[in-house]
């Protein structure tokens, strides 16, 4: 099992990162069938999708099984967050063509990301950012990336809509080799500050948000 990273913060999270290297039939092959339904697997019709849809069951699997939690799958609420079956803790997931990663924590909410700097960022970069952030990323494409990211995550924890990322999401000004930022949600009657930790894997970065 292509587990290549896994680690525990200082705020109490665990991090597992998969390298996708089995075939499709290899991993489907690896779930029990109380986890995988035939009706989760019917609504995803891409081989590649369908691939990386095992692989996030499979880290979060990995996870649980190291954490001694019984593991009986995940479903989505309301607003499509992911959550664990009969189980308190709380994660997230994320993947791209190469790696899928899952964090989990005994009970703060969390999330995370995953991204290759892009162009494809940079030029919908004033859409997320604030033009305090703008200035700072100084068009920087590894911090616009981290930037992304950081933002995503913070939504995905936050785990509801309506959120405007240049107004609701606010990165504190760092510098580009940071493991740890700090970001801000500030939406309805929420205003909390969020560590951020950044690991940088080959060409992407990764990034976790939690208390």
């Amino acid at each position: 099992m292509p587990v290549i990273l896994e680690k525990k913060y200082k705020n109490g999270c665990y991090l597992a990162v998969w390298k996708i290297a089995e075939s499709h039939d290899e991993l489907q092959a690896m779930l029990p069938s109380e986890i995988l339904t035939d009706a989760e697997l019917a609504n995803i019709h891409h081989p590649q999708k369908q691939i990386e849809f095992f692989c996030s069951r499979l880290v979060i699997k990995h996870l649980a099984n190291s954490l001694n939690i019984k593991y009986l799958g995940i479903k989505k609420d309301e607003f499509g967050k992911p959550y664990l079956v009969g189980c308190n803790w709380q994660m997230s997931i994320t993947h791209t063509s190469n790696y899928v990663a899952a964090v989990m924590h005994p009970n703060e909410p969390l999330g995370m990301d995953m991204e290759k700097p892009s162009e494809k960022i940079r030029r919908i970069s004033r859409k997320f950012l604030s033009e305090k952030e703008i200035i700072e990323a100084n068009d920087d494409l590894e911090k616009l990336c981290i930037y992304w990211s950081a933002k995503e995550s913070l939504y995905k924890l936050y785990g509801k809509r309506k959120v405007i990322f240049n107004k609701n999401l606010y990165i504190y000004a760092f510098q580009k080799n940071a493991k740890e930022i700090v970001g801000r949600l500030k939406i309805n009657e929420i205003d909390e500050n969020y560590l951020i930790f950044i690991e940088k894997i080959d060409d992407f970065i990764l990034v976790v948000a939690g208390k």
